[in-house]
């Protein structure tokens, strides 16, 4: 066991360093946020964007690689043995760093629902892929025929805090909501599926209500942990950008009902702290996606709407989903996402149901914007 409690870190005196850089041996482990600014190299640890939060966090510890099996959040150290699908980790600056054969960084542990990528899952401490660049690890079950095979990494140990206890991010960083508030215009954002365009719609949104005078605040309640979300939503001028990974989940998928309603309160709560006008809640992957389905027939999450809308890659999934959102009693506000790209794709929708909007989220999104703001106005 490798202590870390008196020295986490040495700053190095290298001559030709720039004097945020550290370099580390491999006795101790790094402060998060303070990695070197060039790609990972034997003798450096990087600090996964996915375990940002722990800056402020003691640490004591490595336990043993072979000790009981991991569960979904434990932080653990390890190295990467072959890159393929990630080439790159983002690290807990925000960085974009090339992973190389032998790099060792903090990753956590959690599971993965991604169609057009990897289901994966917490299976144990063998056959470990890199699941998403932000730092998420854990065992591939299947893959998209077309994605190229999972970066391969090896377990070295598992971070334990000061009290010698296992570091696990959800239990050290989520606390349920001391007290409920819901926001007075909460909006969803779904998807007939990934990759349907949900989080330009929502960022393009935010841009445009912004830009209508609106203090938004914007947030993702389910999905993989992943930087590009939060930077979408942040670089749209949003009041707040927060998504699920803030709270200390490294994944959302396979998660129990309680659970994801407590974290849907404490992300509500957070976001209506600062009274915006309006709050845009993002869920990840589609409306058959397991936490996605459970979380939209829940009455709370129903009663708290205020409308949604939803992103679709295709018109007939615009159609599907609209029917199936209104037999669960949602007001949808209008149609946008990938499809809207393509005019004939919009009127293949609008031919065969009138009675939804289609708002383009292309370019600035302001069609989509002023649907929104309208229905607010006058609903």
């Amino acid at each position: 066991m490798k202590t870390v409690s008196e020295h986490n870190f040495i700053q190095s005196r290298t001559p030709g360093l720039a004097v945020d850089e550290t370099v580390f041996s491999d006795q101790f482990l790094p402060e998060p946020g303070r990695g070197r600014t060039a790609g990972p190299s034997p003798g450096v640890i990087q600090w996964s964007w996915a375990c940002r939060r722990l800056a402020s966090l003691p640490y004591g510890s490595v336990e043993e690689a072979a000790s009981a099996p991991p569960v979904p959040g434990d932080v653990a150290l390890v190295r990467v043995e072959k890159t393929v699908f990630h080439k790159h980790l983002t690290t807990a600056e925000n960085r974009r760093m090339r992973l190389y054969p032998g790099a060792q960084f903090i990753g956590v542990f959690g599971n993965r629902y991604a169609c057009d990528a990897f289901e994966a899952e917490v299976l144990g401490p063998e056959n470990l892929s890199l699941l998403t660049a932000a730092g998420m690890i854990g065992t591939v079950k299947s893959k998209h025929h077309i994605a190229a095979d999972p970066t391969q990494v090896t377990l070295l140990g598992y971070l334990r805090d000061a009290e010698g206890g296992r570091l696990n991010l959800k239990n050290r960083l989520f606390l349920p909501a001391a007290v409920r508030r819901l926001p007075r215009n909460l909006i969803y954002v779904v998807g007939t599926g990934m990759n349907s365009g949900k989080t330009t719609t929502a960022a393009r949104l935010t841009n445009g209500l912004t830009n209508a005078g609106q203090r938004v605040a914007a947030c993702k309640l389910t999905g993989s942990v992943s930087n590009r979300d939060q930077d979408e939503l942040a670089a749209a001028a949003s009041h707040r950008a927060i998504d699920f990974s803030d709270f200390g989940f490294p994944s959302t998928y396979l998660c129990g009902r309680d659970e994801l309603l407590e974290l849907f309160h404490a992300m509500s709560a957070e976001v209506t702290e600062s009274d915006p006008d309006v709050v845009l809640m993002e869920l990840a992957d589609g409306l058959l996606q397991r936490e996605t389905a459970m979380l939209l027939s829940e009455p709370e999450i129903q009663q708290a709407a205020r409308g949604l809308v939803l992103s679709a890659e295709s018109a007939l999934s615009a159609l599907w989903a609209t029917e199936r959102l209104r037999r669960l009693g949602y007001q949808v506000i209008a149609v946008s996402g990938k499809f809207t790209s393509s005019p004939l794709a919009m009127r293949e929708y609008t031919l065969n149901d009138s009675n939804i909007p289609v708002a383009c989220s292309a370019d600035t999104g302001a069609e989509l914007a002023a649907r929104v703001g309208s229905f607010l106005r006058n609903e």
